[in-house]
């Protein structure tokens, strides 16, 4: 049985949020603070977030009472036993919920360093001997889950890493058949992150000069090519005329952008940032240097 082998294991980080999961489990991106982790196609766990704002006492007080009127079973915080008893020293436990059989199915907790509030739910499985195995590497995933005091803005999922700015935040993502995209911005910046797969028939119809064109939609890109045709990097720096009529048509001025051929796995990886000012000569390589395919 798979599931109960922790030999194997990979991390995931996902907007603020890093845990362990086992190897063989997938992750989907239900939301920008909800993870659904998988196995065979078939769920295991669910898991929600939100951070702290004013309104977090009364969402606080909705979501147990939301939680507690559609739980099969109300588990009192104080009748948790083995392995979920470890949760208790790290966060604060509202809620809890089982199924009929009073076998722990989901809860809600705070981290009392940051109040990151979390939800979440184990989907139950008819084999005993597979829930049984299934909720043991829960625990055990649970008990890494991480959510402050991390050094950089980690971005690992699927078969990806990327560390952002932390000024920079999330504002869109898609997660396609042949091309994986995360949108980021700041207050003057925007940052797309673009994995194409795959490279080689991408790479029969379009050089990457081109493909990196087609992605800025800047016609006017000054391109540079490396030395080994392996990468591509292209520029816009407009003078003050062409500055304003960038403007006049909502496009951001100032564009920096780079793309490259993970030949080993068969993948391109491409970055692009506009700004309304002038970009940071050193983010583009810095950028680069910490988006991979792990």
């Amino acid at each position: 049985m798979q599931v109960g082998n922790s030999q194997h294991t990979r991390l995931i980080a996902w907007n603020g949020v890093r845990l362990v999961i086992p190897e063989f489990w997938e992750t989907r991106v239900a939301a920008p603070c909800h993870l659904v982790f998988e196995e065979e196609f078939q769920p295991l766990l669910q898991l929600r977030w939100q951070k702290k704002t004013d309104n977090s006492p009364k969402n606080l007080q909705q979501i147990i009472s939301a939680f507690s009127e559609q739980a099969e079973t109300v588990i009192a915080t104080g009748e948790l036993t083995g392995q979920w008893l470890q949760h208790e020293s790290k966060f604060e436990i509202f809620a809890c919920s089982g199924d009929k059989n009073g076998t722990l199915s989901g809860g809600i907790f705070c981290c009392p360093k940051c109040h990151t509030l979390f939800q979440f739910q184990i989907f139950t499985d008819t084999q005993p001997v597979r829930r049984q195995a299934s909720g043991n590497a829960i625990v055990n995933c649970l008990a890494t889950l991480s959510c402050h005091g991390h050094r950089e803005e980690l971005w690992r999922i699927q078969d990806f890493s990327l560390s952002t700015p932390p000024a920079f935040s999330l504002t869109d993502y898609s997660f396609g058949a042949g091309l994986t995209r995360l949108s980021f911005h700041t207050h003057d910046l925007k940052l797309d992150t673009c994995k194409l797969a795959p490279a080689d028939v991408r790479l029969s119809r379009q050089s990457l000069a081109e493909i990196l064109l087609t992605l800025t939609a800047a016609p006017d890109l000054e391109i540079r090519e490396s030395p080994d045709t392996e990468s591509c990097e292209g520029f816009r720096t407009p003078g003050i005329t062409s500055r304003v009529l960038l403007r006049m048509r909502r496009n951001k001025p100032f564009v920096r952008a780079g793309i490259r051929h993970d030949s080993t796995h068969n993948r391109l990886l491409a970055l692009v940032i506009t700004g309304s000012r002038p970009i940071p000569g050193d983010m583009l390589p810095t950028l680069a240097g910490n988006y991979a395919i792990v």
